[in-house]
């Protein structure tokens, strides 16, 4: 959180014409099992040197676990009698940005653009403004950045 932090500072300090003044937000998607403990970190480190006006901490929900491709639901293994769930998954950041009211507000700030990244890929903040300066000038909707992974390595990927 603190490299996120430090480089959203840092971001700030340049100007960039027709960009929304004030400081750059940070929204954190957490889960029923990282929620509390990414809130106390902010806390205890005073958000990193961002205000805490900048930072949203939004929860996913959880949703039922299939246990296999046949999509059986999955048991509990601490308590048969109930079905096993997970964190919704990133595709949850969008309807949270919704009902949260960040998504109008951000608009509604000006902001046109919206980055989206993975914290098991900390590299990413080092190619992002490459990554949306691409996006601006070739007037792209969406636009995805990948890394090469192997399977069962602990980071995201969309693409082979």
């Amino acid at each position: 959180l603190e490299y996120y932090c430090r480089g959203i500072l840092a971001l700030r300090q340049q100007h960039v014409e027709g960009a929304p003044s004030g400081p750059i937000p940070l929204v954190i998607m957490t889960s029923d099992d990282t929620h509390e403990q990414t809130v106390a970190l902010l806390e205890e480190s005073d958000f990193f040197g961002l205000s805490r006006e900048q930072v949203h901490v939004l929860k996913q929900e959880k949703v039922a676990c299939l246990s296999d491709s046949d999509a059986r639901l999955a048991r509990d293994p601490k308590d048969p009698a109930k079905i096993e769930t997970k964190p919704h998954g990133h595709g949850d950041v969008h309807a949270l940005l919704h009902t949260s009211g960040l998504a109008r507000r951000f608009q509604s700030e000006g902001r046109r653009w919206i980055v989206f990244f993975q914290d098991t890929n900390g590299l990413f903040f080092r190619a992002f403004l490459a990554t949306l300066g691409v996006s601006a000038v070739k007037g792209f909707a969406m636009n995805s950045v990948a890394v090469p992974r192997k399977a069962k390595d602990a980071m995201g990927g969309i693409a082979k």
